[in-house]
């Protein structure tokens, strides 16, 4: 095996073209997009047909998170912004908003769109979070009434009752009344978002693919030139001949895959999380899943000319069903979101981004890690199937 191994590493002359052009492609892309993306704060329209205290108390709370760009309008202006695709969406507050929040009773907002968007996912929970806020405080407010009252009867209640809400908005504010302490398990899914971390992952998924299939594509060249059927011959066995072509397949991909995320830490700055040795572990896994695929497609296709021609189909198709071009929480529908369990780079996209984005530890990336080691180990039995050694 050592000298197939050898032979291998000599021959990586020939795909260093391809090495480089994958890797540069990879950080030029997430460059471009994170630049384009980084400071992008979509437009959303606020249409207030409510006109009450509490109303303008939400509109200023929304107002102070910097994620969006809020304004102000009329529903006629908001209906047509919307409808041309100026703006994000438009958050209509309703007549009956502020009775609604004073009553306790359940708050209805109206959100215009034309499509569905994580941005427009991320609103809605920022709206709602204030609308609860509100609601609470006034729950708050009216039990710090009454008891005011019953201390001191000559009080006005609507004034005490008044004031009280102040004094606990304005405790949430700044004060921060309450102080939760807690850690993020992988029990469950978060619908946070950062574009710029989810195209870093997924360009390094998609283009690192290319080295690896091409890597141990290498064996229908030798098969070209006659060099596979010297080999067949030779004393070494053929799980030598094998085991050698992987074995320098999966470490070209894995050196890529590590150059890929060490040089995002460390040139774009990206923020692998609280376990690097996580998103590691499912890159290391990826690696072996798609040499494996690799070795499949080889067993497949007769020669190099007709890998190179199937290659960018599979590739480019599976990884936009697995959630490299996008995120898969904007997909709704049920058979594309079934297909996309079906590809190694949904769950190597999944296991990265638990733990780069959404502040999960080491313990997100062991379910997809023995996913895509599955895949890995069906992929290569169904390799060295097709693989015919004559």
């Amino acid at each position: 095996m050592l000298n197939i191994i050898r032979l291998r590493l000599l021959r990586l002359k020939d795909d260093i073209a391809v090495f480089v052009l994958m890797t540069a492609m990879a950080f030029g892309l997430t460059a471009i997009f994170g630049a384009s993306f980084g400071d992008f704060r979509p437009s959303v329209l606020i249409v207030d047909e409510d006109k009450s205290s509490y109303s303008e108390i939400f509109i200023n709370e929304l107002k102070g998170n910097n994620s969006f760009n809020f304004t102000d309008t009329d529903m006629k202006s908001a209906v047509s912004e919307v409808e041309e695709g100026n703006v994000l969406t438009a958050l209509v507050i309703g007549k009956g908003f502020g009775e609604d929040i004073r009553s306790g009773k359940k708050v209805s907002l109206g959100l215009m769109k034309v499509k569905d968007d994580t941005l427009i996912l991320t609103l809605q929970k920022l709206a709602t979070g204030i609308a609860r806020k509100m609601t609470g405080g006034v729950r708050i407010a009216d039990i710090t009434s009454d008891f005011i009252l019953s201390r001191k009867p000559g009080v006005i209640p609507q004034q005490a009752k008044e004031s009280a809400y102040r004094s606990v908005m304005d405790a949430w504010e700044y004060k921060r009344p309450m102080a939760v302490a807690g850690s993020v398990v992988a029990t469950g899914a978060d619908n946070s978002y950062d574009s710029r971390k989810h195209s870093m992952i997924g360009f390094s998924v998609f283009f690192s693919m290319y080295t690896m299939v091409f890597g141990i594509g290498t064996i229908l060249s030798d098969k070209q030139y006659r060099t596979w059927q010297r080999m067949i011959i030779s004393p070494v066995s053929k799980a030598s001949i094998l085991g050698g072509s992987m074995v320098v397949a999966y470490l070209t991909g894995a050196i890529q895959i590590g150059v890929l995320i060490l040089g995002g830490k460390y040139l774009l700055g990206i923020d692998w999380g609280s376990s690097i040795a996580g998103v590691l572990m499912v890159a290391a896994a990826f690696v072996f899943t798609v040499t494996s695929l690799g070795l499949m497609l080889s067993g497949i296709v007769k020669t190099y000319a007709q890998l190179s021609a199937i290659t960018p189909v599979v590739l480019t198709s599976t990884s936009m069903l697995g959630g490299c071009m996008w995120p898969l929480e904007i997909v709704n529908n049920k058979v594309l979101l079934f297909l996309a369990e079906l590809t190694p780079q949904k769950w190597a996209v999944q296991g990265m981004e638990s733990i780069a984005a959404r502040g999960m530890g080491f313990e997100a990336a062991v379910f997809p890690t023995l996913v895509l080691l599955a895949m890995g180990i069906l992929f290569f039995a169904a390799g060295v199937k097709v693989m015919k050694f004559e």
